[in-house]
Formats: structure tokens, C-alpha cells, sequence
């Protein structure tokens, strides 16, 4: 579906609207009652609740989903998501606040969790061919005077981006404790096609980006002159450059401890940048589908 602002503002400016697009998300080819397993059942007139034509067992739209027992009407939950798929600056807490006239804290929750529901679509997403792969540090600048390093109290991240030719693939951005082998090898491993292996690396020459060829897959280490690494791996560095802009201009002080989210939602709109226009109905689909997130697991799967 192919929505510009004013048609998705149109088609989706009230909630009973919003609550027939989670349905056809959710049940696509008609309701299935979870009870009994019957697939015909009738929507009640007062209640966004489904009821099963056999049972009688009763189901609620958005129970289970991202939109669970939220008190914020429906249409201001799709706005934000419409806002989190198109803005490239990032959506902050703060603007969004403002704009619908709702309290920060409440906003918050719900960027996080449209943000976990964007992390889950990727979870499966693996790369192959030619993939640039490289490390960068998030966190802001260090002032020379504390006496610390460049990259002391910053957030390492390991970075992998398909190549083909002079354009950008798949993105994979993922928070690592160290440049250990055993740290990359997870994320090679979890991220990176095996089944055919195979795949060829170009690295930087950072000494423990070996342990790919532990894989079956094939790596050039030749160090790269700085001057020339944004063109060697210009993927890699277009990718890291565009997501420290997008955390310069919306998120001047994230917090370290859920920056993952926000790596995320960079590479959600990244990985699907050539489906621009669908993006706030993919999006919706995500959160609908995605279950339930509690206050405590936001806090406790913050990374």
C-alpha cells in the first residue's frame, strides 16, 4: 500500500480506522478463534473485540500486540509510527511529545516499542556476497581535558554492510563488548549466511576480524590508508557516517543503555529505503504483530 502523509493522515485519522488496519495485519485471511480453532467470527459493535462464531469465546484487536492495553488513542500511535518510518533524522521523545500534546514519558514507551517491533523484523535478516565489515564508536565526543582516550566510556559497534558495486545492501549494526574474536564470531555467526559459506569479507586489517574464515568464508585484511577507506569500503563508512548523524541530530543524549534500539531503528529503514512509501504500513504490520512489551522489558532488554 502506497501512502503519502496527507492519505495516511486521511485514512487513518480515527481509531476504529486504526483498529481494522491491526486486525487485517493480525488475520489476513479472516480470524482464526485461538480457542477452538474455528475460522469465522463477528465484530462486536462496542468493543474492539472479535467473537468466535462457534465458541463464543471473545478476543481482543490488540491484545498480544505492541498497541496492548494502551490508554494513547490508536491514531496517535499510528502518526508516531508514520513519523519513525520516513523521518531519516529520527523521531525523539521530546518533538513527539510536543506535537500530539502528550506527556514524554508516555511518548517514550511508545518509541521504544515500535523501535523493539522494528529490531524484531530484522532478527532473521542474514547477509551474503560481498560484505564490508568494520567497527565504530558511539557515545559522543570526549573533552581533552578528562584525560581519557577517544574511545574510553563508548559504545563499540560492529558494523556489516553488503556491497554491490558502488551501492549499499543489507545492514547489520551490533552493540559488542570488545573487538574479541569471541564477541565478532556471535555476530558472524547469528548474522551472516553458513549454508552455502562462502561469503568474501574486506576488512580494515583489524587483527580479530579473522575469525570469519572459522565460518568457511573468505576475508581481505590489507590495511586501508585512511584516505582511501571511504573508498575501499564506502559502504561501511556511508553506513556509520549516516547513523552518527542521525544520532547527532535527534538523540544529542541517548542513553548507552538502549542504544541497540536505536541502531535498530536506523537499519529498519535502511534495509527497506527502496520500499520508502510502504514503510509506515510495513511498520504497523510489525507492531501489530509483534507481542506484548512491558514496562519491565523495556528496562531489562534494553540492550
Amino acid at each position: 500500500m502506497d501512502l503519502n502523509f496527507p492519505e495516511f493522515n486521511d485514512k487513518f485519522s480515527t481509531d476504529e480506522a486504526c483498529v481494522e488496519a491491526i486486525f487485517q495485519a493480525r488475520w489476513p485471511r479472516g480470524f482464526i478463534c485461538p480457542t477452538c480453532g474455528h475460522n469465522d467470527g463477528y465484530r462486536l459493535r462496542t468493543r474492539p473485540v472479535v467473537e468466535c462464531c462457534v465458541c463464543g469465546s471473545q478476543k481482543s484487536i490488540t491484545a498480544g500486540t505492541i498497541f496492548h492495553r494502551s490508554k494513547t488513542p490508536l491514531r496517535i500511535w499510528f502518526h508516531i509510527i508514520y513519523e519513525m518510518a520516513h523521518d531519516k533524522g529520527g523521531a525523539s521523545a521530546l518533538k513527539l511529545a510536543k506535537r500530539f500534546g502528550v506527556h514524554q514519558d508516555t511518548i517514550w514507551h511508545l518509541v521504544s516499542k515500535i523501535r523493539t517491533a522494528m529490531g524484531s523484523r530484522d532478527e532473521n535478516l542474514s547477509l551474503a556476497g560481498f560484505i564490508e565489515l568494520d567497527a565504530a564508536f558511539f557515545g559522543g565526543k570526549t573533552k581533552k581535558s578528562t584525560g581519557k582516550t577517544a574511545t574510553e566510556d563508548k559504545v563499540q559497534v560492529l558494523v556489516l554492510v553488503e556491497s554491490e558495486g558502488r551501492n549499499a545492501g543489507n545492514l547489520v549494526m551490533q552493540v559488542i563488548e570488545s573487538d574479541s574474536t569471541e564477541d565478532i564470531d556471535s555476530v558472524i555467526a547469528d548474522k551472516v549466511e553458513s549454508e552455502p559459506g562462502g561469503q568474501q569479507f574486506r576488512s580494515d586489517g583489524r587483527g580479530t576480524h579473522h575469525v570469519v574464515m572459522n565460518h568457511g568464508h573468505h576475508i581481505d585484511m590489507t590495511p586501508i590508508p585512511q584516505y582511501l577507506k571511504d573508498k575501499v569500503m564506502r559502504c561501511a563508512d556511508l553506513a556509520i557516517s549516516h547513523a552518527k548523524r542521525f544520532f547527532k541530530g535527534t538523540y544529542h543524549h541517548f542513553c548507552k543503555i538502549h542504544i541497540q534500539r536505536y541502531l535498530d531503528e536506523f537499519c529498519y529503514r535502511w534495509n527497506r529505503r527502496h520500499l520508502e512509501s510502504q514503510l509506515a504500513t510495513h511498520l504497523i504490520a510489525a507492531c501489530a504483530l509483534h507481542p506484548a512489551i512491558s514496562y519491565v522489558d523495556l528496562q531489562t532488554k534494553a540492550a
